[in-house]
């Protein structure tokens, strides 16, 4: 009897760890969207750290703007979410790259907003990451106010 229980509640417990995953894709829906909101510190881009000070993207869904700086230039500019991947439609100052690992940055960075990208939140305990990417790029954040 306890084996018939036990196989009773397989089904249950897979149920309630798939609710437990933490990952979340931001779809532009209104349960997720919110998720992409604040100020986002671009940490890694193809896997390897940005140098310091990193580029920050900010995010306000309710007026579906962005700003920031992409490592070399600030930009600004319109998103949205076309087909559940995030699209944006953003301008910069032109100014040089002072390295290649900041052009390649700023390279990343507007692949993915001008092509679009899946954006996923990785949330494990207090803390959280969004990972942008695409087929040509890949750029993981961090909240700005834990970039210290």
């Amino acid at each position: 009897m306890k084996t018939l229980y036990r196989l009773a509640a397989l089904p249950l417990a897979a149920v309630l760890l798939s609710a437990c995953s933490p990952f979340t894709r931001i779809e532009g829906d209104t349960k997720t969207l919110g998720k992409l909101d604040g100020r986002w510190a671009v940490r890694y881009v193809a896997g390897k750290e940005t140098p310091r000070p990193h580029p920050e993207l900010n995010f306000d869904s309710a007026a579906g703007t962005l700003s920031g700086s992409d490592g070399c230039n600030r930009i600004s500019g319109r998103f949205s979410f076309e087909d559940g991947r995030l699209k944006a439609r953003a301008a910069s100052t032109r100014m040089a790259c002072l390295n290649d690992t900041a052009a390649s940055t700023s390279a990343a960075i507007h692949t993915l907003l001008g092509q679009g990208a899946e954006v996923v939140e990785v949330a494990v305990g207090a803390g959280h990451v969004l990972l942008i990417r695409n087929a040509e790029a890949e750029i993981r954040l961090v909240p700005a106010e834990h970039d210290q």
